[in-house]
């Protein structure tokens, strides 16, 4: 009997046949998790009871600056801000703060502009009729401040109108991170809001030990994230955990440092996904993250995790922006992972995609990989060692012609989804 297993591509689901021969381990799918009945209740009770702070109004009333500033997370990721921003502005509004002394800053760090059409699903049309919004160019050094260096040598450079502004509020996505542990947190400020020197100088620091995902204590580069969100004086920052559906199902409302730990939990709730030993073949959908090969990437990596060395990884991915910046160019000379973290502190590297291309040229020493994707072309793909499909079913076909029987895990929300072995 055919056996069955289900995965996203280019944001629609699918269903699948295994070939035959191969036995599915386990099909790791996120626990079915309703959307939140109000965002907005969410938030006026976050902002009323924060994790590891006092209340906003306290906040607020304390500010001699009387200006707020709101830090968005930009197109990479899935959180539908407006709906947590419009509330937050309401509830500034009735403390005092009117929108004209409000701003929303896109913390894109060093990815590419968002387009106007971004810009609007990310915010709403009420929020961008209501207050200014602009968007961080980490290469405007007359729009960046120094803030000071941390304590592993990472200068500071941060936005202007963050750092000048009375009250400075983030708002982003709780989800796994290959390198800093997990999103969210302080990387709405390093990178978000940073200069590309400081976010070189982070970055680098991949090459220590406990650079992973699922890491935060210990993790040097998690930790100079961190100080340098409070160098810049993060105020608040909210982390937003969303079901399959990317609609929001909580929210957790804090400190930067406090109420990441709180959303890691929420996380772990939801997207944990034990497996029972590793798979010869793991087949993950990088949804919710498909918008490039770089983002794409994080699925890829919290597959290798659980797929036996030698294993092969099919990645799922329509990456509608291609590659992403300098990711083709860095893989296509082939260069061993350590030379690529070289190539980053040189500036020869993408700071947004050297970090994958150097994990990626890790597992590409010991796995296979193979993307299903329209957004690079096969002749694209193996020029970085990577097959290709234009249909999984054609993925499959390939791949069964090396394991005649495999035993296989799927992850259907792949960019999301934290596996683990038991």
């Amino acid at each position: 009997m055919a056996q069955i297993a289900k995965g996203y591509y280019n944001d629609q689901a699918l269903t699948f046949e295994l070939p035959e021969g191969w036995t599915l381990l386990t099909m790791s799918e996120p626990k079915d998790v309703p959307p939140a009945e109000s965002v907005e209740r969410l938030v006026r009770e976050g902002l009323k009871n924060p994790i590891g702070m006092a209340p906003l109004a306290e906040i607020v009333s304390s500010l001699q600056n009387k200006t707020a500033l709101i830090i968005s997370e930009d197109q990479t990721r899935p959180t539908p801000v407006g709906e947590v921003a419009l509330p937050l502005i309401n509830e500034l509004n009735a403390l005092g703060i009117d929108d004209e002394h409000i701003e929303v800053v896109i913390g894109r760090g060093t990815h590419r502009e968002i387009t106007q059409s971004e810009l609007r699903q990310k915010l709403g049309d009420e929020v961008l009729s209501r207050v200014k919004v602009s968007v961080h160019d980490p290469d405007d050094e007359g729009n960046l401040v120094n803030v000071g260096t941390t304590t592993r040598g990472t200068p500071c450079w941060a936005n202007r109108k963050v750092v000048e502004a009375g009250l400075k509020v983030g708002i982003g996505t709780i989800n796994p991170h290959y390198f800093a542990g997990y999103g969210g947190g302080p990387k709405i400020i390093l990178p978000g809001v940073s200069g590309r020197d400081s976010v070189r100088h982070n970055h680098v620091l991949m090459r220590e030990p406990n650079t992973t995902q699922g890491v935060t204590d210990g993790n040097p580069l998690w930790e100079d994230m961190l100080e340098a969100a409070r160098l810049v004086g993060l105020d608040m920052k909210i982390d937003c955990l969303l079901n399959a559906g990317k609609e929001i199902h909580t929210i957790f409302v804090g400190d930067v440092e406090e109420a990441q730990r709180e959303a890691i939990k929420g996380l772990k709730e939801v997207y944990g996904a034990p497996v029972p030993r590793q798979a010869d073949v793991t087949i993950t959908s990088a949804f919710p993250l498909e918008t490039n090969m770089i983002q794409s990437g994080k699925a890829i990596l919290l597959a290798d995790d659980i797929t036996k060395p030698g294993g092969t990884v099919i990645l799922l991915s329509a990456c509608p922006d291609g590659p992403g910046p300098l990711m083709y160019e860095t893989l296509s000379q082939k260069p061993g992972p350590e030379e690529v973290v070289d190539w980053i502190a040189e500036g020869k590297a993408s700071t947004t995609g050297g970090p994958m291309a150097s994990r990626l040229r890790r597992l590409l020493s010991t796995k296979s990989l193979l993307i299903v994707t329209e957004g690079l072309s096969k002749e694209q793909l193996a020029d970085m060692e990577i097959e290709h499909a234009t249909s999984n079913e054609e993925a499959l076909a390939q791949v069964a012609q090396r394991y005649s029987s495999a035993e296989v895990i799927v992850l259907p929300v792949g960019g999301s989804t934290f596996p683990f072995v038991q």
